[in-house]
């Protein structure tokens, strides 16, 4: 590669570029140039483009609060959306079904009564009793439940609540490392379901994740919470 100087137009040696600092000098007529103004492509030292953080999408369904060392991220209830609308419609069915399964293992149907063979039939329908309340328990947390996180500069508190229950944890912010990408253990087919895209906040001795709506969400939230932790970090290391 041939570099030229930009005011005599002479070949510049080797030794008269340095590609450390960004500078190149003729040694014809002691000219000093920038290397970016004579060589497509390159990038000076420090005047690469550091990618900022992600702006928050205007989709999103999280709530970021921040002030001084203090981070609040709040996921609010889904309410019922056509997903779980879906799911609820099914279990409804699914549990009118094994109703009447029990009812006529028990004899109930036709006026009958119920006798010790009947009760020991109808036992087999328990399983799939608990089925159906299960999806209607993940109905009931898809559409009510939240999930909250505050750090305040010494302590990262975890909360999940749905209606009447709820759990709270507290940890201590050293023992808090990063936010990463996760993915559900059991993937569906619809890509772009809520619960396709998690945020994992990772501390000593497991884990706690956030729900997104889409990547953009994703990314915005990682960025936040890694953000914060890293301006917390040099405090944390004096304590």
């Amino acid at each position: 590669m041939k570099v030229n100087c930009p005011n005599c137009g002479g070949i510049v040696p080797a030794e008269g570029l340095a590609l450390d600092t960004g500078w190149g000098k003729c040694a014809a007529c002691q000219e000093v140039f920038r290397l970016a103004d004579v060589i497509e492509g390159y990038v000076a030292p420090g005047d690469e483009k550091i990618p900022g953080k992600p702006e928050r999408p205007f989709d999103a369904w999280a709530v970021v609060e921040r002030q001084m060392d203090r981070l609040l991220i709040h996921i609010p209830p889904h309410g019922l959306r056509a997903g779980t609308l879906a799911l609820l419609g099914f279990a409804i069915l699914w549990l009118g079904f094994v109703a009447f399964w029990t009812a006529g293992a028990l004899g109930l149907l036709f006026g009958g009564q119920i006798q010790g063979l009947n009760i020991g039939f109808a036992c087999f329908s328990i399983p799939f009793w608990l089925v159906g309340f299960g999806m209607l328990g993940g109905v009931l947390w898809a559409s009510r439940g939240s999930r909250t996180v505050y750090f305040d500069g010494m302590e990262m508190v975890t909360e999940l609540h749905c209606l009447l229950w709820r759990r709270r944890r507290v940890r201590d912010l050293s023992t808090v490392q990063h936010a990463r990408e996760s993915s559900p253990m059991i993937r569906s087919d619809k890509q772009g379901s809520t619960d396709s895209y998690l945020v994992e906040i990772v501390y000593s001795g497991g884990s706690f994740v956030l729900p997104c709506s889409s990547r953009a969400e994703q990314q915005w939230l990682i960025a936040e919470i890694n953000d914060y932790l890293k301006s917390q970090a040099p405090r944390l290391r004096r304590t």
